[in-house]
């Protein structure tokens, strides 16, 4: 404990030193440099900025590329007569200025980069730089690779992308969970402009709230993060949101059999601010029993406005989310989930000339509710509100760059159990608010050229709790200096404050209890080892492989009983999760092709006497319901003749599941009497994940192409077919009616867009 403390406090104390130290220090020449699109005003990313000798012919030396925010920053440069400028992004016209700088000065230059005109060749990289980041683990999604997958609406999905990543396993088309390498949903941290979402993915899994039009990009840390993220043991989904169109008002309109959206964005002062709306509404419902012969009875939908100024030397941007579900998991079992999130919050990037670093401030607030009964009657609900503030700095110590960081969040969480529904559940309910501070320090060494290390320390604190201690540490490693090559690990401790309870036993049910840890309990943690190699294979081809282990140390688990139902009452179980991952991308101007394959086992072990298992060893150790060993995914699609042809097919091996034992009949004594009521008939579970389901493959293919009309408007539009060879695959079968219930059937599609 008294290490813990010293650690806390040396982080406080350095914490507050760098941030009185961003405001007074003054080092040598800087360049921030901001790119912006010349067609609609908003941020490039992943622009490359260099700073030369005009004339020169040799390697640059100064340079970096922007990142989320169009904002990227070169240090040191040498005070010299005159210094080139030049900055560079596929598809635009290159931007050139020649610059001088005195000693200490610090230039802020706002570069609009206009759109190439004519037509452009194939995609070159030799020369192109690449951000090194000890890539490990860490998947980058742009809205171009969401909008290739086939998605029953026009455009893409984040959701329906997600499931191509090797390591990414769902339940099934529906219920809206997501297990990354390992972990459970509840280990998982999803961040939407820093706004931590508990589950903004529908009940359909071909959807979450975020279509391909509205992301800016988003980053999948699959394990092995940095001390910036907090409070999850397994990974992080970082998505950014794009801000509305700074020149040029836009509207469009989209019909499908799934949905409907309508969207809207524009400036309210031209390259100074600009708003974006976005809405969405599932007609699933209503179209889906013609199509595929089988009831749809899913509803869901989403809302997502966006306010974003652009200062000088700042950027802010509000942003509210609303998401919407509800409908059955397992038709015929009458039995409706539902859950909501409702989030509102604001990001501020401040990078004037008198600050040594650009730092960024959050804040806002995010709920999320989920809950589980018969039609017209709640008999489970679970909450978790969060109120929050975070920042982050960048600044020098001893000539390195140092990451550094503050946020609070203030947690509320509440369990609500229906009375009646007592004979299901161990009923407790819960109301408790609870304070979380974080605080991070991580900084980048280069002790030769082309070997980078990043480590770093996260610390938690709450008052009922011990101060955690979560070390971290990439390393990157580029052979021979060059970009085409490189090799990373990742290592770590993680620990969050809270846990989600839910009977994995039972497919046909997404409810899940959020609570705190109880006081004077473990905390879940983690330990994570990861291995990469990254290699490009001439200009176009590109291949990664991944190695990765996770072990889970006190993974609160539902109490098993013979029947189903949620236990609030947990044990604790340990887990271990082992796998690798193998990818290679083929991407050419015209077309393109990706095979990615992953092989993983994950196994808890627990006490049986804990678990309440009627099994004889006194150790029990099995593989949970997300333990799916193989995983294998091909896309590939080209354009021709200004269609284009997208596919993707997926291969999963069977997942395990809990077996049948037999059914009795209950009596609810002494309310019932055993000579006059016949009880009520219930299914009892043999040993927990005894057997596996079948094989799971599934092809989905989508035609699409943009037609020009009239006065600028733009008609998109697409066809295709989910399973196109109607496979049948598993998702649930239920004893008690028996009833077997697959995942969606064939379902052709055709969806229409129309751009004003």
């Amino acid at each position: 404990m008294f290490v813990k403390k010293t650690i806390a406090i040396a982080l406080s104390v350095i914490f507050y030193t760098l941030t009185v130290q961003a405001v007074q220090a003054q080092d040598g020449a800087l360049l921030r440099v901001l790119t912006l699109n010349g067609e609609d005003g908003t941020p490039l990313i992943g622009a490359t900025v260099i700073l030369e000798e005009p004339g020169s012919e040799q390697a640059p030396e100064l340079f970096c590329i922007s990142d989320r925010d169009g904002l990227c920053e070169i240090r040191n440069v040498p005070v010299r007569d005159e210094l080139e400028l030049r900055i560079s992004y596929v598809g635009f016209e290159p931007y050139t200025e020649l610059l001088t700088f005195a000693g200490g000065e610090r230039k802020i230059i706002r570069a609009v980069l206009n759109p190439a005109v004519g037509e452009i060749g194939e995609l070159t990289v030799i020369e192109q730089r690449y951000i090194t980041t000890g890539e490990v683990g860490v998947q980058r999604i742009t809205s171009r690779q969401i909008s290739r997958t086939p998605s029953p609406v026009a455009g893409g999905d984040l959701a329906t992308f997600l499931q191509t990543v090797p390591g990414v396993i769902t339940s099934g088309d529906r219920g809206g969970d997501l297990y990354i390498r390992g972990g459970t949903p509840d280990q998982n941290l999803v961040l939407v402009d820093n706004m931590p979402i508990v589950k903004p993915f529908h009940i359909s899994n071909l959807f979450s709230a975020f279509p391909d039009d509205l992301i800016q990009d988003a980053d999948l840390f699959s394990g092995g993060f940095s001390p910036k993220f907090n409070d999850a043991t397994s990974a992080v989904l970082d998505i950014a949101l794009r801000p509305g169109n700074m020149r040029d008002h836009r509207a469009a309109a989209s019909v499908s059999p799934y949905m409907t959206a309508l969207q809207a964005e524009g400036p309210f002062k031209t390259d100074r601010s600009s708003f974006l709306l976005s809405g969405r509404y599932s007609l699933i419902d209503r179209t889906g029993s013609s199509l595929t012969g089988e009831d749809q009875n899913i509803r869901f939908g989403d809302f997502t406005g966006r306010y974003t100024i652009q200062g000088e030397n700042i950027t802010c941007s509000i942003t509210g989310l609303y998401t919407y579900d509800s409908g059955e998991i397992v038709p015929l079992r009458n039995v409706d989930h539902k859950w909501t999130n409702v989030a509102a919050g604001a990001r501020c990037l401040g990078y004037s000339e008198f600050f040594s670093h650009p730092f960024n401030v959050s804040a806002g607030y995010t709920r999320y509710a989920n809950e589980e009964g018969s039609p017209g009657q709640r008999e489970r609900f679970s909450s978790i509100g969060q109120v929050y503030l975070k920042v982050d700095i960048r600044e020098q110590l001893m000539n390195l760059p140092v990451d550094l960081g503050f946020s609070f969040n203030l947690k509320s969480y509440s369990v609500e159990l229906d009375e009646r529904f007592s004979r299901f559940i161990s009923l407790e309910s819960v109301n408790r608010k609870m304070p979380v501070t974080h605080m991070y320090l991580a900084t980048e060494w280069e002790p030769a050229t082309g070997l980078t290390f990043y480590p770093g320390v996260s610390s938690q604190f709450t008052l009922d709790m011990p101060i955690t201690f979560e070390p971290r540490i990439r390393i990157s490693w580029q052979p021979g200096q060059s970009d085409r090559s490189q090799l990373s690990l990742a290592a770590g401790r993680y620990v969050q404050t809270h846990s989600g309870i839910s009977d994995e036993r039972d497919a046909g049910t997404v409810f899940m209890v959020y609570q705190p840890v109880e006081i004077d309990n473990p905390l879940p943690s983690s330990l994570h080892g990861m291995i990469g190699v990254n290699q490009r294979l001439g200009n176009f081809l590109s291949f990664n492989a991944e190695g990765y282990v996770k072990q889970h140390d006190n993974v609160p688990v539902s109490k098993w009983n013979p029947e189903p139902r949620i236990e609030i009452e947990t044990a604790r179980a340990e887990g271990l999760t082992f796998g690798a991952d193998v990818k290679m991308m083929l991407e050419r101007s015209s077309y393109y092709a990706t095979i990615s394959y992953g092989w993983s086992k994950s196994e808890y072990e627990a006490v049986s006497g804990d678990l309440g298992a009627w099994v004889e060893e006194p150790v029990f150790s099995y593989s949970p319901a997300h333990d799916q060993r193989h995983k294998l995914n091909v896309a590939a699609g080209f354009e021709l003749a200004g269609f284009n042809l997208d596919t993707r097919w997926e291969f999963g091996s069977g997942k395990p599941y809990t077996e049948i034992f037999g059914y009795d009949f209950f009596l609810r004594l002494p309310f019932e009497n055993p000579k006059t009521d016949p009880g009520q008939a219930r299914i009892l579970f043999s040993e927990p994940y005894n057997g596996r389901m079948p094989t799971y493959h599934r092809l989905d293919v989508s035609l699409s192409r943009d037609i020009q009309l009239k006065n600028g408007l733009v008609l998109e539009t697409q066809a295709g077919a989910i399973n196109l060879y109607n496979r049948s695959n598993i998702f649930n079968f239920d004893y008690s009616v028996l009833q077997r219930v697959d995942q969606s059937p064939f379902f052709p599609y055709v969806s229409l867009r129309l751009v004003i």
